[in-house]
């Protein structure tokens, strides 16, 4: 009975490859990821492009990255979080940074290039009961962008 084992086992995972064969092709992966350095440059942009922007921020003080403007074409697909030092939050430690990851798409292209002048994606660290109030925004991260047709 011992041999059936791995007879039995290279059996399953035969199965459990061909069965992953029939899946959809995964999304194309991030193929740039932007940071604070990165403000007030400009890109040009594919359609069907994925990009991340990462920005430090310390919501425990009640701050948060949020998007003020999107250029035309380009539309959110996720925002994510997680501590800068996970390792100190497993071990109970509370407060600190925590990196804001957002995750952006380009969808189309303008039809009228002329309509790309000032296209800039922009985005805010801010106390939002603050910002709502009128006061002006702690920072602001912005980069021009402008999306042509891709291959």
């Amino acid at each position: 009975m011992n041999t059936m084992k791995p007879f039995a086992l290279l059996s399953l995972g035969l199965v459990a490859i061909s069965g992953c064969a029939g899946l959809p092709p995964a999304e194309k992966s991030t193929n740039m990821i932007f940071a604070a350095a990165d403000t007030g440059t400009t890109k040009t942009l594919k359609t069907g492009q994925t990009f991340e922007v990462k920005l430090l921020g310390t919501p425990t003080a009640g701050y948060s990255w949020e998007v003020q403007s999107l250029p035309a074409g380009v539309v959110l697909v996720d925002k994510t979080s997680q501590p800068e030092n996970p390792e100190g939050r497993k071990q109970g430690m509370v407060g600190g940074n925590d990196w804001t990851r957002f995750r952006f798409k380009t969808i189309s292209a303008p039809v009228d290039l002329q309509s790309t002048a000032g296209q800039a994606l922009v985005l805010r660290y801010a106390r939002p009961w603050e910002f709502e109030a009128g006061r002006p925004a702690e920072q602001i991260w912005r980069m021009q962008i402008s999306v042509k047709p891709g291959a």
